[in-house]
């Protein structure tokens, strides 16, 4: 996709008007539980101790491994990137990867383009739900790693990624929790309960609970089917599964 007539900030790629409404909670929020991470500590993830961090290298390293075992060269969104540093680790396999990192949060966009500098890596400013998005049939592989849980509508999201695909594209979700129908009614509860002792009970409305019935056309790549032994053995690994969709 050619971006050298679109607005460009802070080499930040505008092509959706911005907006706030999430991103100034969800800042909000993070900066209340001491999730804000400063450059330094952004260059390092996966690998800071602290946190979920922890927990996110194994699956980062399979995904890293899966996409370095494709030869040809590959076009690959990023969606929900955040602060980038999951796609600057795609980029890293291969020079010939296009990669783009995709977010509606300018804070983090902007840390991202300052962290994280290559030739083919490109941070982007886009709600992908309007129609000027311009990615239709654009990518080999799209990515949502821990972001599924912001969007309200997981069918719609799915149905609009899949315009994106080119023929035998692929959607991966990575590190992202699904629940039984029966757990969903409490998972709304916890998330309810945690946001009002954290004083922002307006972000429980941007945080949405997925159930697994929607995955009828995905594939599991990785469950993690040793949780209790992992706690016993302290191995850290992720607790939510690596499942892909692939376009027909």
């Amino acid at each position: 996709m050619d971006f050298s007539q679109l607005h460009i900030k802070n080499n930040v790629v505008y092509i959706t008007e911005e907006t706030n409404s999430f991103s100034d909670v969800y800042i909000a929020v993070r900066q209340k539980e001491q999730r804000i991470l400063t450059d330094k500590e952004v260059a390092l993830l996966p690998k800071l101790k602290r946190n979920e961090w922890e927990f996110r290298v194994k699956s980062t390293e399979r995904f890293i491994n899966y996409i370095d075992s494709k030869k040809e060269a590959l076009n690959i969104l990023d969606v929900g990137c955040g602060n980038g540093w999951f796609t600057n680790a795609i980029s890293n396999v291969s020079e010939k990867n296009k990669v783009i990192g995709l977010d509606v949060n300018r804070n983090e966009l902007e840390q991202a383009a300052r962290v994280f500098k290559r030739q083919n890596l490109q941070y982007v400013y886009c709600d992908i739900f309007k129609k000027e998005s311009g990615f239709k049939q654009q990518f080999d592989i799209i990515t949502l790693n821990s972001c599924v849980q912001y969007f309200p509508d997981f069918r719609k999201l799915i149905s609009t990624l899949k315009m994106f695909l080119k023929p035998n594209g692929e959607i991966h979700i990575i590190d992202s929790p699904f629940y039984k129908a029966s757990q969903i009614t409490e998972a709304k509860q916890r998330t309810l309960n945690y946001y009002n002792k954290l004083g922002f009970p307006e972000m429980a409305s941007h945080y949405f609970h997925h159930s697994i019935d929607n995955l009828d056309e995905f594939e599991h790549l990785y469950t993690n089917k040793h949780k209790l032994l992992n706690k016993i053995l302290n191995k850290k690994d992720s607790p939510f599964p690596w499942i892909r969709f692939i376009k027909q």
